[in-house]
């Protein structure tokens, strides 16, 4: 019998998040689907994800941006790739399409121009991060034409106006085993995308009041800068501001990295201290990995991490309690081991692979079953 063959319709220009989820769900179900992607003509994500041995296809998406210009484009585009979208899912005898974000709107437009197969919707967002009329208009769509929509956690599908077709699914952990090994490093690492609301100016300041004590201790930043002009300058702002704190011989600024499993390993801290998370990878994959997590009580973190258990929660903007946290792992290395030991077990249970695999097979056989 063929597989049935599923359309992951991403609209990111870089590497993300959200991207490496939905390409570890890929790899979780592919022995019963067969997967193609769909993503921006030019996305850097393409040559990532043909690597992983998936088909891709481009079209020219515009996302909805807080200027005139793209507000005129946004609107053509999205009709002109909906009508694209038709003839490529027949030509490609795709039977199932997945969102991969609820504010991307081409499958929605796709299902009123009169496109049949059904779709599901991710939501990998908090809605409270987007202006309100917005997430009611994006949010009544789904509700409409998608057969599931996943919610990433149990505080998204709060945030949800609508709930009759949401189911939590939560993201997936890495798929190659890793033993535990106590972190016996120097270095903390702070693995995120160089974006305004992430946190990095935090880190700074926190690692600024502990470092004088421990002044062998080196702090890591990794991610990307999307290719947009904008976090290009938010990362220079924040490298002027390592100069102005006096950290620029202790503080390391690193690109994307593809080997990202051993910058984790490489740590003996990560930091996670974003205004908002509708999940958490970064939280996620560092308990993975058994290493002790510091991160804001943002959305996600706190239902993954049991405070001072298998990690440590800080309110959001609170340096004060995020310099606390990091000088209490730092200090000691008691605590730390234990954490990060505690983390290793306690993710694996929490999030086991096969509940997780089982959850996306009857939503992906619920979707399909809808055509």
């Amino acid at each position: 019998m063929n597989k049935p063959q599923v359309l992951i319709v991403e609209n990111s220009v870089d590497f993300t998040g959200a991207l490496n989820s939905a390409l570890r769900s890929c790899e979780l179900l592919k022995d019963h689907f067969r997967f193609f992607f769909l993503l921006p003509a030019a996305s850097k994500a393409v040559k990532y994800v043909t690597q992983k041995g998936f088909g891709v296809y481009e079209l020219p998406m515009k996302e909805i941006r807080r200027n005139a210009g793209s507000m005129l484009l946004y609107f053509p585009y999205l009709i002109m790739n909906a009508i694209r979208l038709i003839k490529l899912a027949r030509t490609a005898r795709i039977d199932l399409m997945v969102s991969n974000d609820f504010y991307n709107m081409i499958l929605p437009v796709y299902k009123l121009m009169g496109g049949n197969i059904p779709y599901v919707c991710y939501v990998r967002f908090l809605p409270s991060r987007f202006p309100h009329f917005l997430v009611q208009c994006w949010c009544r769509l789904h509700d409409r034409y998608a057969a599931v929509i996943i919610s990433v956690s149990e505080i998204v599908k709060r945030e949800l106006p609508r709930q009759r077709k949401v189911v939590v699914i939560s993201n997936e952990l890495p798929l190659q085993p890793v033993d535990f090994i106590e972190p016996n490093s120097e270095t903390i690492l702070y693995p995120a995308n160089y974006i305004e609301g992430k946190g990095h100016e935090y880190a700074l300041q926190s690692f600024a009041s502990v470092h004088g004590k421990y002044p062998r201790w080196t702090l890591r930043f990794v991610g990307g800068d999307m290719g947009l002009d904008k976090n290009r300058l938010y990362k220079k702002r924040l490298m002027d501001q390592s100069v102005q704190l006096r950290l620029q011989n202790c503080v390391e600024w690193e690109s994307f990295s593809e080997q990202i499993d051993q910058e984790y390993l490489n740590a003996s801290i990560v930091l996670n201290f974003s205004d908002s998370e509708s999940f958490s990878l970064t939280c996620l994959e560092a308990m993975f990995y058994g290493r002790p997590i510091i991160a804001t009580r943002s959305g996600g973190p706190q239902e993954i991490i049991e405070h001072d258990k298998s990690g440590l929660l800080v309110n959001v903007g609170d340096v004060q309690s995020m310099t606390q946290a990091l000088e209490e792992l730092i200090s000691k290395p008691e605590k730390r081991n234990a954490i990060a030991s505690r983390a290793y077990h306690h993710v694996r249970d929490r999030f086991d692979l096969g509940r997780i695999q089982n959850c996306l097979m009857a939503a992906y056989s619920d979707a399909l079953n809808r055509k």
